[in-house]
């Protein structure tokens, strides 16, 4: 090998030491990428939660509708509750509005079943962001009485 000679007066170029630089990056980086995988997370948890209203609600309705003197409204209190505990969410945060229940046959009976559903992990981003750490997820079914 050959290395030029070394003339007076003129600079060679200072290769810096990089070796932090990707350590750099990496910190930069994790936040963001943390962020994006908690939020998948928690987007699924609220579309699962949705699916979980839209189904009882659904339920409900189906059984008030069909012409059994032994349900009764009570009876579709409990039935949401149970689906609801079922899969591990709070009854206390649903709210139902029932009406048309046995108002003759072929007539419409509807049900609304809203649910408030909390950000566990992203909630105080949340907050910190929008002002508020929950959403109100909203499920609702029309079906004509038997």
């Amino acid at each position: 090998m050959s290395f030029a000679p070394r003339v007076p007066g003129i600079r060679r170029p200072i290769h810096r030491d990089r070796s932090g630089q990707a350590l750099v990056e990496f910190a930069l980086v994790v936040p963001l990428l943390l962020v994006l995988i908690v939020g998948v997370i928690e987007l699924s948890r609220a579309w699962n939660t949705y699916q979980v209203i839209t189904n009882t609600a659904r339920e409900a309705l189906r059984a008030a509708v069909v012409d059994n003197p032994s349900f009764t409204q009570e009876a579709m209190m409990t039935q949401i509750d149970d689906q609801l505990r079922l899969a591990a969410l709070d009854p206390s945060k649903a709210a139902i509005t029932f009406d048309g229940w046995r108002s003759g046959t072929g007539n419409p009976a509807r049900i609304d079943l809203s649910y408030q559903f909390d950000f566990d992990i992203l909630g105080p981003l949340l907050e910190w962001t929008a002002g508020k750490r929950s959403v109100t997820l909203h499920s609702g079914f029309v079906m004509r009485n038997e």
